[in-house]
């Protein structure tokens, strides 16, 4: 596929119905006017990741034909959604990332009936930027501004040109979904968007992560375990603070101040009080709070401190580059499984984990298989795709099946 840099681009600044209010106590007359309109709606949100602790929804962005775009403030109307949310089930939902957009959309009871998902389809056909500026632009040939993707989208009033960029996002997604829908046709991919897209759908919403102080803990080099009990009474502390005034952490005071302050192993309150780390103003307020959780880990048995190291549960094997040692079998069908997934996407032009998932990769090599004939269904049965076990089952199956298969996959290794 040709890179959205060589397109020559028409700049759109403003929609092209002008730029819409905000819908807010007047949402029962957007409701009727999408019940009115045609066709899928295009479906996008804005939050205010790295300035609110919430992922929630502040603006809602909906188009559709016969009906325009409506810019919806949800906050302080979630009991008036009801009437929009079965407006919203009656039609496909058209959205960029819809990863990213569906579990603050669900938040708020909106959930959809189908999804066409715009970045999915760039990824399925090869491109090599798959963001929405990048795929308009190649496609469509219009250029989309993206400088205001980081505001502060809780605020209110919101600026004409907040509101404009948050139009556009949604202006041009039909379109851009009916052009992809014709190339993915022409490629013979159009069913691997659809169950790719049904998979976004239904998908579980993602578990909180499991102490996540550690990754501060492993930048910093910390190792000591009364240190580590002091960055995780410091990391919650700061948390329930951040959640009681909806500020992100980070806005708080950083993670690496925490974690440099926890390995310091302050012994008194006057360390805290003289650390260099606490001499700004915007953290000299936190000094005795800082103090009175740092204080009981002092206290803390050995076996209430938190482990060196952190067993995740993520994977039930260890790092792959350590299977050539203390699991040369596991590593060897690795290297069978990796070759032929990197062979088949370079052949069909898309990214090896779109094709087929490392995770799953791995599993299949960590629980192996009796006869290659397996495979296909062992490929199921972990999770992949029809679509994907269609094109990648024979090839690993072939590469099983090749007499030292494993010593010509050699030099395949990484995650």
């Amino acid at each position: 596929m040709s890179s959205a840099e060589a397109v020559d681009v028409t700049r759109l600044d403003v929609p092209r119905d002008g730029i819409p209010d905000l819908t807010h106590g007047d949402i029962s007359s957007a409701v009727v006017k999408l019940a009115h309109g045609t066709g899928p709606f295009a479906v996008d949100t804005e939050r205010a990741m790295g300035i609110r602790y919430s992922a929630r929804a502040y603006l809602v962005q909906i188009r559709r034909n016969g009906a325009g775009t409506f810019l919806i403030d949800p906050v302080g109307i979630e009991d008036q959604l009801g009437p929009l949310a079965d407006v919203l089930a009656s039609d496909e939902w058209v959205l960029h990332a819809a990863d990213q957009d569906l579990p603050c959309l669900h938040e708020l009871g909106l959930y959809p009936p189908e999804v066409f998902d715009t970045e999915l389809a760039g990824l399925l056909l090869g491109f090599p930027r798959v963001s929405l500026q990048a795929e308009v632009a190649e496609v469509l040939g219009y250029g989309l501004a993206k400088e205001h993707s980081n505001s502060d989208w809780s605020q209110r009033p919101l600026a004409p040109e907040l509101r404009a960029y948050a139009a556009l996002d949604v202006e041009l997604l039909v379109d851009l979904r009916d052009e992809l829908t014709a190339m993915l046709r022409r490629a013979g991919r159009l069913e691997w968007l659809h169950e790719e897209c049904e998979e976004v759908r239904l998908r579980e919403p993602k578990p909180p992560k499991e102490q996540p102080w550690r990754k501060a803990a492993q930048r910093e080099g910390i190792r000591d375990r009364r240190a580590l009990g002091m960055l995780r009474a410091l990391w919650n502390y700061r948390d329930s603070v951040a959640r009681a005034r909806d500020i992100a952490p980070e806005r708080i005071i950083s993670s690496r101040v925490l974690a440099s302050l926890a390995k310091a192993k302050p012994r008194s309150r006057q360390d805290v009080v003289t650390s260099r780390l606490m001499q700004k103003r915007d953290r000299r307020r936190f000094v005795s709070q800082f103090w009175d959780v740092i204080a009981p880990v002092w206290s803390m048995e050995h076996d209430e401190l938190p482990e060196r190291v952190f067993h995740s549960h993520k994977e039930p094997f260890p790092n792959v580059r350590l299977w050539d040692k203390s699991h040369p079998e596991e590593a060897a069908r690795w290297r069978i499984v990796r070759t032929a997934v990197l062979a088949r996407a370079d052949e069909l032009g898309i990214r090896q984990d779109i094709l087929l998932k490392p995770l799953l990769q791995k599993e299949l090599a960590w629980d192996g298989w009796d006869s290659a004939d397996e495979i296909p269904i062992l490929l199921a049965a972990l999770g992949a795709r029809p679509w994907q076990v269609e094109n990648t089952a024979p090839w690993i199956v072939a590469a099983a099946r090749r007499p030292n298969a494993a010593a010509q996959a050699q030099g395949v290794s990484g995650n």
